[in-house]
Parts: C-alpha cells; sequence; structure tokens
C-alpha cells in the first residue's frame, strides 16, 4: 500500500523566502488579493469567518476552526504551498525541541510534521513554567530538565530570593524567564540554556514570540497603555484589566493570578502601585524581554518592582494577527485593504479537536474578549485592521505514524478509507467502532500519543530517529473528520 512520507526535518522556510529567524515582521501587511487574505477564497471560508462583517468594519476580531469545516486537509496544505509569502506559526514552547525534530517525541510529534514538513514554521512562547510535584508546569516541553533520545536530566533551578540566587526544590513551578540552571558550576539563564540547544537543530530556525513583541516595542506599549487606561474592571461590553494583565510574577519566579486594580491615576498589581498606565505597560515589556536578552534582565533584576505583570494569553493571541506573524519572511509592503487573515497552527489547549474538544480560542466568552480587545487598536492605530483568526487544529498530524511503524501506517489508511466511505457526520462513532475492533493492533508508541498529560517522552527507552508518514487517504480527509478520529482516540486510547 502506497503512503507519503513527509518531508524530513528541513528550514521551514528553505525554500519560502529565506530564514525565519533574524527578519523584521512588517505590522499589518498583506495586499488586496494577496497572501492569506486569498486563503479564504480558495478554501471557501469567507462566510464561516464573516469576512463582510470585518470588511465593513462591524466586527472586529473573528475565528473560524477548520476543526468544524469541512476543508480537505491537502487543500489547506497546497493552498499554503502555493502561497511564498504564508507560513502560519506552530506556537510551541521553550524546552526540549531535540526529540521533537527527530520525529520520536510521541504526542508532541505534530510539531514535526509542521515544521519540518513545511507547513510551518516554530514560534516560541516563552512565558511558561518549569515542570514540578505540584500542577501547573509545563509536562509537555519539560523545560526544567534536558531531555535526549529519551533520557530526562533535571536541572539545578535557582531563583533570587531578595540577596542572592538560591537553589530551589521541584515542589512548585517557576515563571521560566526568572530562573536560573546550575550548569558547570556557574548560573546560566534557563532561557538561554534552552534557546542554544535549540539553535543547534539542524533545519529548525527557531523564533521567539517575545522577539515579534521587542522588534515592535513602542507600539506594542502604546497599543497596551490605551488598552490599559480604556479598561474597566466591571466592564461587560469592554475590555477588563485581567484580560489584559492576567498573572504577576515575583522576582522569586512564582507566578500566579493577579489583583490588579485602578488607583487614580496609576494600578495596584498585587500590592504594588504602579504611577500609570504606562508605567505598567513598560512593566510588562521588561518580562517580554527578560526572553530577548536574558543576561541584561537579570542584571538589572536587584533593581526591578518586586512583582511584574503578565500579558494575558488574550491579548497575545491578538498581536500573534496584528504583528504579521503569519508572514515571517516578507518585507514591507501595502497594508491589507480592509482586514487581516491570520493563519495560525494551534495544539491541544489553543485548537482541541472539534467536536470533542474545542480549545481555548473559539469559546464565546474568548471571542467576547478578543473582540473587546482589538475594537480600541483598530480605532485608534493605523497599524491595526480587523483580524480573522484562522485556527488550524495541529492535533489531526497525530493520525500520522512515525516511519519506523508502518504497520500504524497501513492500519491507519484502512481507517481513513472507512470513515470517507461513511456519512460526513459519522467520523467520530466510525472511528470508535473501528478503534473497538482493530485499536489494539496499532502499536503501543502510537497509543501513547493520545494519554493525556503526556510530553516528550523521558522514559529513557531508545527510539529511532523517524519522519511522520501520512497514511493513504489522509490529505483526503477533511479537517471535520480529522478532528474527530482525533476526539474518538482520546476517548478510546487516552
Amino acid at each position: 500500500m502506497s503512503r507519503t512520507d513527509m518531508h524530513p526535518p528541513a528550514p521551514p522556510a528553505a525554500d519560502r523566502g529565506g530564514a525565519v529567524s533574524g527578519a523584521g515582521l512588517p505590522v499589518g501587511r498583506g495586499g488586496p488579493g494577496r497572501a492569506a487574505g486569498r486563503l479564504l477564497d480558495e478554501l471557501g471560508l469567507r462566510s464561516a469567518v464573516g469576512a463582510d462583517a470585518l470588511a465593513a468594519g462591524e466586527k472586529t476580531f473573528s475565528p473560524v476552526h477548520l476543526g468544524t469545516q469541512d476543508v480537505p486537509v491537502g487543500a489547506l496544505l497546497d493552498a499554503l504551498h502555493r502561497d511564498p509569502d504564508l507560513l502560519p506559526p506552530r506556537t510551541g514552547h521553550l524546552g526540549n525541541w531535540e526529540d521533537i525534530a527527530l520525529g520520536r517525541s510521541g504526542p508532541m510529534d505534530f510539531n514535526t510534521a509542521i515544521c519540518g514538513g513545511g507547513h510551518g514554521y516554530p514560534l516560541i512562547y516563552g512565558f511558561t513554567r518549569t515542570e514540578a510535584a505540584t500542577e501547573g508546569g509545563d509536562e509537555g516541553y519539560r523545560p526544567g530538565s534536558l531531555i535526549e533520545q529519551g533520557k530526562r536530566d533535571t536541572l539545578d533551578l535557582y531563583t533570587w530570593d531578595g540577596r542572592a540566587f538560591v537553589r530551589r526544590d521541584r515542589d512548585r513551578p517557576l515563571f521560566c524567564p526568572l530562573t536560573q540552571a546550575g550548569v558547570d558550576g556557574g548560573l546560566v539563564p534557563l532561557v538561554d540554556l534552552h534557546w542554544r540547544r535549540m539553535g543547534t537543530i539542524p533545519g529548525y530556525r527557531f523564533r521567539q514570540w517575545a522577539t515579534v513583541l521587542v522588534e515592535h516595542g513602542p507600539l506594542v506599549t502604546d497599543m497596551l497603555t490605551l488598552l490599559i487606561e480604556q479598561a474597566d474592571a466591571t466592564a461587560k461590553q469592554g475590555t477588563r484589566l485581567a484580560e489584559l494583565i492576567s498573572q504577576a510574577v515575583r522576582l522569586d519566579g512564582d507566578v500566579a493570578r493577579c489583583d490588579l486594580a485602578a488607583d487614580g491615576p496609576g494600578y495596584v498589581l498585587d500590592g504594588y502601585r504602579y504611577p500609570s498606565a504606562r508605567a505598567l505597560a513598560e512593566a510588562a515589556m521588561v518580562l517580554v524581554r527578560a526572553l530577548t536578552d536574558p543576561a541584561a534582565f537579570f542584571e538589572q533584576l536587584p533593581g526591578l518592582p518586586p512583582v511584574l505583570p503578565v500579558m494575558s494569553l488574550q491579548l497575545t493571541n491578538v498581536l500573534f494577527g496584528l504583528l504579521d506573524t503569519h508572514h515571517p519572511d516578507r518585507p514591507a509592503g501595502a497594508p491589507e485593504s480592509s482586514f487581516i487573515t491570520h493563519v495560525h497552527w494551534g495544539a491541544r489547549a489553543m485548537a482541541g479537536c472539534p467536536p470533542r474538544r474545542g480549545g481555548y480560542l473559539t469559546r464565546r466568552s474568548t471571542v467576547r474578549s478578543l473582540r473587546a480587545i482589538t475594537t480600541p487598536l483598530v480605532r485608534r492605530f493605523e497599524q491595526a485592521a480587523p483580524v480573522a483568526f484562522v485556527l488550524l487544529p495541529a492535533q489531526v498530524f497525530m493520525l500520522c505514524p512515525p516511519s519506523t511503524s508502518p504497520a500504524d501506517a497501513d492500519l491507519l489508511a484502512d481507517l481513513f478509507r472507512t470513515v470517507r466511505a461513511a456519512r460526513p457526520d459519522a467520523a467520530h462513532a466510525t472511528a470508535l467502532g473501528w478503534l473497538g475492533e482493530h485499536g489494539e493492533r496499532l502499536s503501543p508508541y502510537l497509543r501513547g500519543r493520545f494519554r493525556p498529560g503526556t510530553g516528550v517522552p523521558s522514559d529513557g527507552v531508545p527510539r529511532e530517529p523517524a519522519v511522520p508518514v501520512e497514511p493513504e487517504g489522509f490529505r483526503e480527509l477533511t479537517f471535520r473528520q480529522a478532528s474527530a478520529l482525533v476526539g474518538a482516540f482520546e476517548e478510546v486510547l487516552g
């Protein structure tokens, strides 16, 4: 039976206009009929995303989740590769990417398929926490450890206690930008340690989300200042402060939801008063710069306020679109004529796998918040425009087994034929029945992808490098069908 091997890990933009890293990103760029905006017409998504309302200014933010649409997987991938400018970000986390790039990372192999296959590039989000004995740490990428060839070495972690950096136990998660690791008798910023290792991975030219913000630092600071000034702690229609600053981090690396309230012209964050909205916004950018220049941040850390504001995910998701992260290599051009079409690979939390799990981004409450953040920016800043957010569910690539498991590819090709022969709305039920009959024949590796709470394997089991394989029929599945299959796999194998 024929199968299609995906490309081995290669530079995500090697044949698509240059390197991902190091290129300045234009703001709000596109052009009538060009790039991402054309994608809506090619895939028949204009109505689903509410393009007319966006163009008329009636809406400022509108998402469409491909996991709810009958768009063939292959049609989307082909459309992406036809456009030399368009390359959607895959927002992975800071941490252990070595085994991901080698196709032996279990549930994290969807990163390999997307970034190694040239369907997207790794845009790294660094506002995460180290894994720990208590909940809340990043168990997917495990930034508090070094993992290679399935072997995990836990790091000695240090944070500031007001006088010096002291070693911390692993009872609680630590905010990565404020954490240092003990290496060869010295301290190295945890961000730098992982970034250096990630930079040695052949073909994976990572880009930091924070770098995009820093490159547009004055604009982002102005935007955040405006949003803070206009926020109302009790607003029902506008933006609430907690939707902009969702957490606060203390200098010892402890991060948690915060108490933030206006106090005259200033703002009190967990007991510390910032004198103005701009001062609060600038403090938020200090934390962003901790990711791009960790050494400078740690030098100034003793003189910083005792508590710093952390930008919310809602604001981050708006900035993904407004800062044009889906065009990482294109030089500046004319602004889009009416709205920005942002294309984005979201994983388990952001996109999920509808209908069983839809992810957080398209929830009604989240969309309300994203729209409330975008609206004043569109009204005040000429660089901003309404955003059509096209959410691509990365988890569909969990259905692509590694090249080291050819029997899995044959079995899944049989499943795909069965699903395609059934009614379009019967994918989930069909998969449940197929798994009941054939699921035990799948390899333990593939079955293990769908267990909850799993990340890069660190069980010490040696695994051969591999590339993801598209079983026959994978590209003919619609995203709605593929998402339903992943949901069925999670239900049965999780």
